[in-house]
């Protein structure tokens, strides 16, 4: 079977990696020349790392562990503890996604997947197979996987994002000379410009490197995140000023789009499957998406390896079974946050009170805001952020919260 990957990020890597394993022609297609950069936190959560070790991927011993974090807000803040889950460690690592994603992409080469340098454009059925134009050049393939992000190419050409209803997030992230205190997460204020939802970050990248950034949700106005760098600056100052980081002299800048939620996205159809950021599966909630990128490749390596171009409603399945549940909670958040900011603003203020004087509370979040409920086990928490999220998805069913065309 023949297999056109449209991105090389992590999801279109992971499955190059592991359609070609399984003895299929696949065609990688980036418009960039690898190494290139990304912009992220550089955090691969423990989920993340879960499945890379599951398939077979080293990314080196000599790297930062990241695990309890900080969240604050308004002055106050909570210890989210990082404890060992089902099927995980309970840590994540940190590394530049320059690094990570080159990583990736030259394993996929080494399992036999072919490069190709260009956009992927214009996918078309044509009789029984798909047409792509790769740059200047239309080519032939069985199934079309997009991986192209949240600006998806293949998604567009194939009609399977409602524009109107995509939730969209805006992140934009420095790489700093410095050091810091501990890895923490904020929650910011809306005032001025930017007024979304939002929050900043900072995170040791080891040899005296921080990655440090903000993400604000704009739902599907792009031009609400016209305030995003003045954010970034005055939450860097902040940092400073309270002493949380010290910094020397310049920074790498970039920004970049999240498609969060599932919304407003079809997933699969006629042989073309979608996969991380183009098929919308970034967390609501906090923006990290290179576990969910891992995870939907691994679905989707294993219904085209079995079903080809016809697995289009299993893939759907799969995708609503696995990410449905956290994903309309998170949705519903994110649509309260945007409609009603004092509101939540409110209930951010007295989580993060109730957390900081109990750690049952903070590790409830914790599990909660960062998807692991499912895989967290007995441990301090598991049952409040069980809770949380079976209160989150029967308040997103009785208020018919819809993910993607597919409810």
């Amino acid at each position: 079977m023949r297999i056109l990957v449209a991105g090389a990020g992590p999801a279109g890597s992971l499955v190059s990696i592991l359609l070609a394993r399984d003895g299929h022609d696949v065609v990688l297609a980036d418009r960039a020349q690898f190494p290139r950069d990304k912009a992220c936190g550089d955090v691969i959560g423990p989920l993340a790392l879960a499945v890379l070790e599951r398939v077979g991927v080293d990314l080196g011993a000599d790297r930062h562990h990241i695990g309890s974090m900080w969240l604050g807000f308004e002055g106050r803040e909570m210890l989210m503890p990082a404890r060992p889950g089902l099927g995980h460690r309970g840590f994540g690592l940190t590394i530049p996604r320059r690094d990570f994603d080159d990583l990736l992409y030259r394993q996929a080469l080494s399992e036999g997947a072919v490069a190709r340098n260009g956009v992927v454009s214009g996918v078309a059925r044509l009789g029984n197979r798909l047409r792509a134009r790769i740059s200047d050049q239309n080519d032939e393939f069985d199934v079309v996987i997009g991986a192209d992000g949240a600006n998806s190419s293949v998604a567009r050409s194939m009609n399977m994002t409602d524009q109107g209803r995509i939730l969209l997030g805006f992140a934009l992230r420095r790489h700093v000379p410095g050091s810091a205190k501990a890895d923490r997460v904020d929650l910011l204020l809306r005032n001025g410009p930017a007024a979304t939802p939002g929050y900043g970050w900072v995170f040791d990248q080891g040899d005296n490197q921080l990655n440090l950034g903000i993400g604000i949700g704009v739902g599907s106005d792009r031009s609400r995140a016209k305030g995003a760098r003045e954010l970034l600056d005055r939450y860097q100052q902040d940092l400073v000023d309270r002493g949380v980081v010290k910094l020397g002299g310049g920074h790498q800048e970039m920004g970049g789009w999240l498609k969060m939620g599932l919304v407003g996205t079809r997933v699969a159809t006629d042989g073309v499957y979608l996969v991380g950021d183009a098929a919308g599966l970034v967390n609501p909630l906090q923006g990290e998406g290179i576990a969910a990128a891992l995870v939907s490749a691994s679905l989707c390596a294993s219904v085209v390896d079995r079903s080809g171009p016809d697995g289009a409603a299993a893939y759907r399945s799969a995708i609503h079974e696995h990410f449905g549940g956290f994903l309309s909670t998170g949705y519903l958040a994110q649509s309260i946050a945007l409609g009603h900011p004092k509101v939540a603003d409110l209930a951010m203020r007295s989580l993060v009170r109730a957390g900081s004087h109990s750690e049952r509370i903070a590790s409830a979040w914790g599990m909660f805001w960062n998807d692991l409920t499912q895989y967290s086990g007995p441990q301090p928490g598991s049952f409040g952020a069980w809770l949380a999220l079976t209160a989150g998805m029967r308040l997103a069913r009785a208020t018919r919260a819809r993910l993607s065309w597919d409810d």
